[in-house]
């Protein structure tokens, strides 16, 4: 496939993310993302907002609805499909309270990806830190609020091999949605940013973790030891950070050094 015809498709799950959603589907789509949504039937109007987007395939998922319980292996069992299904050069599993970007200065995602595959990797993971409020006062783009960051989290031991070339069938529940898994993988050895805004504010978070996620996860999900992220958090409840515990964000660092940021 020539580097005319390349292109990246991301799959987003959403479940009730109105407050960032708009700014995480305008970021990708300025990167050269195309973007299919599978709304996890939200209730805050993440649907509706999704579909003011040019996105290149939206769907309420599952059809007959969720029935109060959030089944993560169904809702990535439907990405691999919907992958399989595309006619993108690479693929893209992204949640919608992400921004991803390149390590280099003024590298589109798209492009990141088109030169990694030039390259002749088929993989690409990802170097999380996750963003913390020290206020009340978000409103807006996510990128520019939030400064402050930790990397010592559940996610940070993991591997986030979250892009792929699209060259067939790939695995991703056995892992958890951590990695896309397939014959013949390469994985790129310089790390794509992904900056993860899962709380922004007490009232947000709250909802989102005691009344949305923690009592609707799935069983089975968590008798294997699945949906631990938020488990000290729903003790302690606290949902804005102290700045002094946490790192802060330079511009610098946005490009230049996120490979050794974690």
């Amino acid at each position: 496939m020539g580097n005319s015809d390349f292109s990246v498709t991301a799959f987003m799950c959403v479940f009730n993310e109105a407050d960032i959603l708009p700014y995480t589907l305008r970021h990708l789509i300025d990167q050269g993302v195309d973007v299919h949504v599978i709304d996890n039937w939200s209730t805050d109007g993440s649907d509706r907002i999704a579909q003011q987007f040019p996105l290149v395939g939206f769907e309420r998922f599952p059809s007959e609805g969720d029935g109060g319980i959030y089944r993560w292996r169904l809702l990535l069992h439907r990405v691999e499909a919907l992958a399989t299904a595309s006619r993108a050069s690479w693929c893209v599993h992204h949640d919608a309270d992400e921004i991803r970007r390149s390590c280099r200065s003024n590298e589109s995602l798209l492009n990141a990806l088109r030169r990694m595959d030039g390259e002749g990797y088929t993989a690409a993971d990802h170097t999380v830190l996750c963003f913390h409020p020290v206020d009340e006062l978000y409103a807006g783009n996510p990128e520019r609020h939030f400064r402050h960051y930790s990397d010592d989290g559940v996610d940070n031991g993991l591997p986030h091999i979250k892009a792929w070339k699209n060259l067939g069938r790939v695995l991703l529940a056995r892992s958890g949605g951590h990695e896309a898994e397939f014959e013949g993988r390469r994985i790129c050895p310089e790390r794509l940013l992904l900056k993860h805004y899962p709380i922004r504010s007490s009232e947000q978070g709250a909802r989102k973790v005691l009344t949305e996620r923690v009592p609707r996860f799935d069983p089975v999900e968590r008798a294997m030891s699945w949906h631990v992220q938020y488990d000290r958090l729903a003790q302690t409840k606290q949902w804005v950070r102290d700045p002094q515990t946490l790192r802060e964000w330079s511009s610098a660092k946005d490009t230049t050094t996120c490979n050794s940021a974690a």
